[in-house]
């Protein structure tokens, strides 16, 4: 899922996300971001820690943090 799309959430609403949305937030809808560094704060912080340029890359390598 790429920065620019729009996706459906769990509730069924449409949401697009921003790199500055809040990974307090996103943790919220993307539990699996929990594997992730608590110094990180924003998505885009995400992305550039992990060298990747959208939420479905920085989902896939928070899937692999144990």
């Amino acid at each position: 899922m790429a920065l620019n799309k729009h996706t459906r959430t769990s509730k069924g609403t449409f949401r697009k996300e921003r790199s500055d949305s809040s990974m307090e937030n996103l943790i919220r809808e993307y539990p699996v971001l929990g594997n992730l560094h608590k110094n990180i704060k924003t998505l885009g912080g995400a992305e550039k820690s992990l060298k990747v340029n959208s939420l479905s890359k920085v989902l896939e390598k928070a899937r692999k943090i144990k």
